[in-house]
């Protein structure tokens, strides 16, 4: 069992590393726009950060009409 957790970790740390140096091509990447193209970057992220909360409210809506929904007995586990 320690075997796999140490497995675990190593994977994490994989993930990590991975994240790290995605973050660190992004931002060179970034550096070397020009202006014109940082905007069009900075409204696309804004666009799907606009997306992914509307799908965000729209799931927590949807949980809670699950949640409030009508109490006969089996319609709740």
């Amino acid at each position: 069992m320690e075997n796999g957790i140490k497995d675990a970790v190593s994977v994490q740390q994989y993930i990590e590393k991975a994240g790290d140096l995605a973050k660190k091509q992004y931002m060179q990447k970034i550096w070397e726009m020009s202006k014109e193209n940082i905007f069009h970057e900075l409204m696309r992220v804004h666009a799907k950060s606009s997306e992914l909360l509307m799908q965000a409210e729209a799931e927590i809506v949807y949980l809670k009409s699950i949640l409030d929904g009508p109490e006969d007995g089996d319609a709740r586990h």
